[in-house]
């Protein structure tokens, strides 16, 4: 299975890496600044909820 293929399946939501492996987690999505210098603390971002 190409890339492409692969993370389309990914993004529609099957099961790829074995049985139920792709059940929703729910909670807001927290993306990071990265990489950050070894002194400083990175800032959280908060995205949107993902609903439930």
């Amino acid at each position: 299975m190409s890339f492409t293929k692969w993370f389309y399946r990914y993004l529609i939501g099957e099961d790829l890496a074995g049985p139920n492996s792709s059940a929703f987690q729910p909670g807001p999505v927290k993306p990071q600044h990265l990489p950050v210098p070894a002194d400083e603390r990175p800032e959280p971002w908060c995205g949107p909820d993902r609903g439930t």
